[in-house]
């Protein structure tokens, strides 16, 4: 497609059709390419909808079955979470980079200096502003906790799916909607609700993400 746009520019007159016709394979080009970034993201990011959506399982369904432990299951899945997240992330980050031709030692080295910064900021800024708000709007429940983790997760979705592609709005929108529905309507069993279908709502949009 690319030479074709080439040859047209290269062959076309002013009076011709053929620029035209190379606007509309430049086109067709861009849509390609745009098409094929929101494939690549989609795939990068499932495997860590599927490690939280887990996690989100374990967690909601530990907390229902020992709420007074509340607090130290969570602990424990946001550490874990974490570090396995950034194995994930370092497995791929350093697969891009040994297929870029870069020797083993070094797509390590610069797999780990790529993700120092960025992975530790996200983590860092995130807990730092759902503690922050936590605390500005506490006392609160840990029902209510319970629901704010997940729909500032679900609106940064939302956010992502407005840069990097439709399907990431759409889990965003689903998350909060299956987050407010529970806590509203189902308040005694939120934290089971919260287990099967937000965790499970993570997978299978982790499964779509997987979809060509």
């Amino acid at each position: 497609m690319i030479q074709r746009a080439l040859l047209i520019c290269e062959h076309g007159g002013p009076d011709e059709p053929f620029p035209h016709e190379a606007a509309d394979a430049l086109r067709d080009i861009a849509a390609t390419e745009t098409h094929s970034q929101q494939l690549y993201g989609y795939r990068e990011a499932s495997p860590h909808l599927i490690l939280w959506g887990v996690l989100w399982t374990v967690g909601y369904g530990l907390t229902a079955a020992s709420p007074q432990h509340g607090g130290a299951i969570w602990v424990a899945i946001v550490t874990i979470g974490s570090v396995a997240g950034y194995l994930v992330a370092f497995r791929a980050t350093l697969r891009r980079n040994t297929q870029a031709g870069e020797p083993a030692a070094a797509a390590a080295r610069h797999a780990a200096a790529q993700l120092r910064w960025t992975f530790n900021a996200i983590t860092w800024i995130g807990c730092a502003f759902v503690a922050a708000a936590l605390a500005v709007m506490s006392p609160v429940s840990p029902r209510q906790i319970g629901a704010f983790v997940p729909l500032v997760i679900a609106t940064g979705y939302a956010v992502l799916g407005l840069r990097l592609g439709l399907r990431f709005l759409l889990i965003g929108m689903a998350l909060a909607v299956l987050t407010l529905g529970g806590f509203f309507l189902l308040p005694v069993h939120f934290e089971l609700w919260m287990a099967a279908v937000g965790g499970g709502a993570l997978v299978l949009g982790a499964l779509w993400l997987r979809r060509v």
